[in-house]
């Protein structure tokens, strides 16, 4: 007979296991059924992103700037190629075709494996992206089912493409691998040429349970002129080269409206290539120095200061000054850069001649009030507006600042002591050719929408800042001085008005020897179609503008006026040469 001891010893071992399912099957089903029941679902059911291009950028005249083009990535699945025998089949079959090597191609998976192991269901990781369309159909035919099953995919996406290299790439922008707009254009209009992707989601093998439809992106239609652009960034880089610069700007901008028809900076770049020229320097290069670099523009801010005396009623055309070669302010002289005295002359004199002196006792006259809310309206230490992306803002200190001084205001006369984009030097000087109306400049005109809409950008009038009279008086006086003091700016057959600058520059504090050069034009002097601003950073072969922005200027014009169409007005500009 079997003693109690011992059947219960016999009841431990038979109910044991029993009461030990009992708890795993309970933990399972009740405790932990939330965990499995995901992971379950997670195995079975997974969404499958439908990629969309971005929006397709075009010239004024149709072409073709940016474009997302189909191509496709090699992505795994750690959770099945994670052992030495499919790695091995996979690397076989893949590295030939992307002509790498075998050893290149394991090491990359066997680093992105041994990174993802802590997850353990539904992940994977790109592998090789940015393969063209063969490449897709070479690798389609020389993997293996099993290698396809376990763990190889090929998935389609989507490239960003400039057809036309490095023109205009500046103020196109980039994209980075996100894919998201990085500059210029691109950046801007981020939201406007992102599509709203699709998605479907499945269930293992077959069953096709919802579906998000995509929305298309917008299409953009930029104002510049393909063949002016082309122009002017030629014109650029051999000014750079002939005047030895260190960099330099060109920007035609449409008067009456302010759309920009052409932009070149110097340093350019290739959109193509930004993600490499990226990570070469970290993105300095990558940016457009028309939209992006302050600088103290010099001179060319004469012709502001002359139409804030005019429209303050402190000088008219044919008011006089004093020079007498220097001007003492707050204990320093102002002098002119040719450190001569002239005597007493008007207004004229002043801008064929660009006296510091005179310019300086006009501000003087003016006032720091008067002075500065005319500036401001000018949209001086102020963004302009424009559709690009990270435009800078000038500065110039005004009575509100503890470290300003009435030197200040002597030297902001002539363009010292404050700073402003090339973009914002050439907006504000455009207000006086657009009869004393500030605009808001702009690249892009037209926006085609998904549903076929077009919608036409509608230039913007910022503000009126002096009246048409003061700009009509400012234009013939700034017309009379360009024709006697600087008719080589002058394209023959036409008349044209414009001011030379030269300025200064400090490097810790420290003056330096080289200028910074700028001309500011426009034409026809009366009735203006185009403005244009020309720029060039610390140039060896000569410290004055004119001898070196304003020929550069005198071609552009001249060039832009035969490809846009503007009529000559050779009766009135009979004196010119």
């Amino acid at each position: 007979m079997i003693s109690s001891r011992r059947l219960l010893i016999l009841a431990v071992i038979i109910i044991a296991p029993v009461i030990m399912v009992l708890f795993r099957s309970s933990q399972i089903q009740i405790i932990e059924s939330a965990s499995y029941s995901a992971q379950a679902k997670e195995l079975q059911v997974r969404q499958v992103d439908e990629p969309a291009p971005r929006g397709i950028i075009y010239d004024r005249n149709g072409n073709v700037l940016a474009v997302t083009q189909r191509t496709y990535l090699i992505r795994i699945d750690t959770r099945y190629i994670s052992e030495t025998e499919s790695i091995s089949s996979a690397v076989k079959e893949i590295a030939p075709i992307l002509g790498r090597s075998a050893a290149e191609v394991r090491q990359k998976m066997e680093t992105m494996i041994a990174a993802n192991k802590p997850i353990t269901f539904n992940h994977t990781v790109v592998l090789y992206s940015g393969l063209a369309p063969d490449i897709q159909v070479q690798l389609l035919k020389a993997l293996t089912p099993s290698i396809l099953y376990n763990g190889v995919i090929l998935e389609p996406t989507w490239t960003r493409v400039y057809p036309q290299g490095p023109l205009a790439g500046a103020t196109i922008g980039y994209v980075t691998l996100e894919p998201r707009g990085a500059s210029g254009i691109e950046g801007y209009y981020n939201r406007e040429l992102m599509p709203i992707e699709g998605a479907r989601i499945v269930r293992e093998p077959y069953d096709l349970i919802t579906v998000t439809p995509t929305i298309p992106a917008s299409n953009l239609v930029l104002s510049v002129n393909p063949i002016l652009q082309s122009y002017v960034e030629k014109r650029l880089a051999q000014g750079v080269a002939e005047y030895k610069a260190n960099g330099g700007s060109i920007i035609v901008m449409e008067t009456r409206t302010g759309a920009i028809l052409a932009s070149a900076s110097t340093p350019g770049y290739d959109p193509n290539t930004a993600m490499a020229t990226y990570a070469a320097d970290n993105g300095k290069r990558l940016r457009d120095p028309g939209i992006t670099d302050l600088y103290e523009p010099g001179s060319v801010i004469k012709l502001l200061t002359t139409a804030a005396g005019i429209e303050a009623g402190v000088i008219t055309t044919r008011s006089t000054y004093m020079d007498n070669g220097a001007y003492l302010v707050s204990g320093h002289f102002i002098r002119n850069s040719d450190l001569a005295a002239h005597g007493r002359v008007d207004i004229l004199f002043m801008l064929q001649h660009s006296l510091n002196v005179v310019a300086a006792q006009i501000a003087m006259d003016l006032g720091p009030e008067a002075f500065y809310n005319r500036f401001k309206l000018f949209g001086i230490a102020r963004a302009s507006g424009v559709d690009v992306q990270s435009e800078a803002v000038g500065q110039i200190r005004t009575p509100a600042d503890a470290d300003w001084s009435k030197l200040d205001l002597a030297i902001n006369a002539f363009g010292q002591s404050m700073s402003a984009t090339p973009l914002q030097v050439l907006n504000s000087i455009n207000a006086i050719a657009n009869d004393g109306v500030l605009m808001q400049p702009y690249y892009v005109q037209q926006w085609l929408q998904p549903d076929g809409q077009v919608i036409n950008k509608r230039p913007v009038m910022v503000q009126r800042v002096i009246s048409a009279e003061t700009a009509h008086q400012v234009k013939l006086v700034a017309e009379e001085a360009t024709r006697t003091a600087t008719p080589q700016a002058i394209p023959k057959g036409y008349t044209a008005a414009g001011k030379t600058g030269t300025a200064t520059w400090y490097l810790r504090g420290i003056p330096q020897k080289t200028t910074i050069v700028t001309y500011v034009g426009w034409l026809p002097a009366q009735s203006p179609v185009i403005t244009v601003l020309t720029k060039f950073d610390q140039p060896q072969t000569d410290q004055f503008a004119a001898k070196t922005a304003l020929p550069v200027f005198h071609d552009v014009a001249e060039r832009a006026a035969q490809i846009l169409g503007i009529p000559p007005d050779v009766i009135q500009n009979q004196g010119a040469k």
